[in-house]
């Protein structure tokens, strides 16, 4: 590439020094995005409190409460060194003290395949709904 004048040159320079800025801007952004990171909602719609739900992978090593008809975001941290599997959810009625547990779901190399998923907990069952739409408001 040739240039008329040192003006052009100088322009040129400027033009690529700001598309290297813009370029460093973005890979920045999206890198430092949670890519490890598991994000659920898990909506107990049973007619009892739920104790020690936990969700794995999840290095935190989570467990919480969620009494009836109580909505919450769960987010797991999968690490970067998980290779690939299965979700896995178990909890206890506090009524009862039964523990209850499902694999659902693949992740890979520790990242969500997924935008999000939803975890619907019932009297005698556990519903799974794959959300890939990181607009949908469910």
């Amino acid at each position: 590439m040739s240039f008329q004048s040192q003006s052009q040159l100088a322009v040129y320079k400027i033009k690529t020094a700001k598309q290297f800025l813009l370029c460093s801007i973005m890979i920045t952004l999206f890198s430092s995005c949670s890519q490890y990171e598991g994000k659920f909602t898990v909506s107990n719609q049973s007619d009892f409190d739920i104790d020690s739900l936990t969700i794995l992978p999840d290095t935190k090593q989570q467990s919480i409460r969620l009494e009836k008809g109580e909505k919450i975001n769960y987010y797991s941290s999968m690490g970067e060194k998980i290779p690939e599997g299965s979700y896995s959810i178990s909890f206890r009625n506090s009524k009862n003290k039964e523990m209850s547990s499902k694999k659902f779901g693949y992740y890979s190399s520790g990242m969500q395949l997924e935008d999000k998923i939803n975890i619907i907990i019932l009297n005698d069952d556990i519903e799974i709904e794959y959300v890939f739409d990181k607009y949908d408001n469910k």
